[in-house]
């Protein structure tokens, strides 16, 4: 049922501001007229003192001195001019926001994508209203239980989608776990994310069933679904490690993990790359790509290069906070069973 006490409350406040904006612009015409009058005046006044030179009224003297003297234009009405604009503009978007919410409110289910714009435009507005800021709680309450309905009947018309293709699905709404992929639903934009463990690989995708399996599919063959070299994976990922050591300029045999990656993604690239980059010939190999194959090759089959193994370090709380000192590396069935790994070496025994 729709919430009267709420679209009361906001129709009273949205008149209020009708109100105060239909105020604001009549100020505003009027200081704009009487800035055209008074320049119009004074023109006139000029012409009138110039074609009459012999035979002036006895106050024409008196009104010149004060139409010369008048600082009413600049020291009045410009400077209030540019405030007017402002509030006008900001009552603008607020009135704008309050009927967009109006709309959401009013039909049998709440518009998510309604409310769910005017509530992020009421945040912005600015405007500073005690009444607006008291009714901001229950319209974000208003648009959370709206947001939980949808995802549980979106959540429900994707289980059963996927449960036809033989396909599990987890996580709670609006977060939902396919295996060790991650979508996060957004009602209010119309769209989703998928991710390989914390690994983003697809940044919108448009929020229906059909788009969301179509794109899950398709990330899961381009990830998980490669033929990869094993032997020839860890061969480029030692060249990799020991061009990241070199980088550090020392007798560490640790290398950062992601500087292991961003040199094993430049031997990946074939010769006409390396002798003219260009964004047409560069072959793609994406950190969830890596995630996975490091985890397959160095934990799973556990390969070894000439006898030496991978020995991956687990980041520090600073290291697995940026994106350029570690990588989620999925080590389960889903997308949060896994770790930030920062550092690796090649040892037969570590």
């Amino acid at each position: 049922m729709p919430n009267e006490s709420l679209i009361g409350a906001l129709d009273r406040l949205r008149e209020t501001y009708t109100q105060r904006q239909r105020m604001t612009n009549s100020l505003l015409a009027a200081l704009k007229g009487t800035t055209s009058a008074l320049g119009k005046a004074s023109r006139t006044l000029k012409d009138y003192t110039e074609q009459h030179a012999d035979e002036q009224p006895s106050g024409l003297t008196n009104a010149q001195q004060v139409f010369g003297a008048s600082r009413l234009k600049d020291e009045a009405i410009d400077p209030l001019l540019p405030e007017l604009r402002r509030e006008s503009k900001a009552q603008a978007a607020l009135i704008t926001a309050l009927k967009e919410a109006l709309a959401g409110l009013r039909g049998e289910i709440v518009d998510v994508v309604k409310l769910g714009r005017a509530y992020q435009a009421l945040q912005t507005v600015k405007v500073q209203d005690a009444a607006l800021n008291a009714l901001m709680p229950e319209i974000e309450q208003e648009l959370q239980q709206a947001q939980r309905a949808l995802a549980d009947t979106f959540g429900h018309a994707l289980r059963n989608a996927l449960a036809e293709m033989g396909i599990e699905i987890g996580g709670r709404p609006p977060r939902f776990e396919i295996g060790r992929f991650e979508i996060n639903a957004d009602f209010v934009n119309r769209g989703a994310s998928i991710s390989y463990g914390k690994n983003l690989v697809a940044k919108r995708v448009p929020l229906s069933i059909e788009g969301l399996i179509k794109a899950y599919q398709r990330e899961a063959k381009l990830i998980m679904g490669r033929n990869e070299d094993a032997g020839r994976w860890m061969e480029q990922f030692y060249t990799a490690w020991q061009s990241a050591r070199r980088r550090r300029d020392g007798a560490d045999q640790r290398a950062n993990i992601v500087d292991c990656y961003y040199e094993q993604v430049l031997l990946r690239q074939a010769r006409t790359f390396h002798a003219a980059p260009s964004k047409h010939s560069f072959i793609d190999y994406s950190r969830a790509q890596f995630a996975h194959d490091f985890y397959e090759f160095a934990n799973q089959q556990r390969r070894d290069y000439k006898g030496l193994h991978i020995f991956a370090h687990v980041a520090t709380k600073s290291q697995a906070e940026s994106a350029d000192k570690s990588i989620w590396i999925v080590e389960g069935d889903g997308p949060h069973v896994g770790r930030y790994f920062a550092d690796v070496v090649f040892s037969k025994d570590e």
